[in-house]
């Protein structure tokens, strides 16, 4: 299996090469906008690998919830490869990326993403199970519910992490692939939220 993932729902993106059970992934430019950056950097990867495109099985790419820009360029880019070349996408929310490390475990994992204002975009894991979908909500409504001894992690909790490319990878292998991965808008963008208010 041979995958390239690429990770934009945040501010720093990054991208990761997958082959025989080996992940070599890199964190790109956080200061460069992500169409600045990710395509120069798949080109980078893929000659430092010596593959090409062609050669991939499939691409991964994390759907959202995150910055709706940065979905957005991360599912074009990861669309056009794939179609370019006939190859299956598969898309990965950024929540069940970030849960990737605790998802096994007894303990359950709440990933949460703060949007702002107090809101978030948040999912429940345990046990390789999703107990919660990714939704959006209250970010301190969302953590009274929790179990006391759950382990929180993403920008709304104090293990502010973001999702990786290499945690893409790990979730993606257990996915089927599609012809086109679609973003996970779970609220409308701040642009939507400004026309209907006016």
């Amino acid at each position: 299996m041979k995958l390239l993932a690429l990770e934009t729902s945040d501010r720093i993106a990054s991208i990761a090469y997958y082959c025989d059970g080996l992940v070599r992934g890199t964190s790109l430019d956080g200061n460069l906008r992500h169409a600045e950056t990710v395509l120069p950097a798949v080109d980078d990867l893929l000659n430092d690998n010596g593959i090409k495109l062609s050669e991939l099985d499939a691409l991964a790419v994390d759907v959202g919830p995150g910055s709706f820009t940065g979905v957005r360029i991360g599912v074009t880019i990861a669309n056009a490869l794939a179609g370019a070349v006939a190859k299956p996408v598969i898309a990965v929310n950024s929540l069940e990326a970030l849960a990737q490390p605790f998802r096994s475990g007894e303990r359950a994992c709440a990933a949460i993403i703060d949007a702002g204002n107090g809101n978030g975009y948040a999912a429940l894991y345990k046990g390789g199970a999703c107990l919660i979908e990714p939704c959006a909500c209250v970010m301190e409504e969302f953590v009274d519910k929790l179990p006391k001894d759950c382990i929180q992690i993403g920008t709304g909790t104090d293990d502010k992490r973001l999702p990786s490319a290499e945690q893409l990878v790990l979730c993606a292998l257990n996915k089927e692939g599609c012809k086109a991965a679609t973003p996970l808008y779970l609220r409308p963008s701040q642009a939507e939220r400004m026309w209907r208010d006016k």
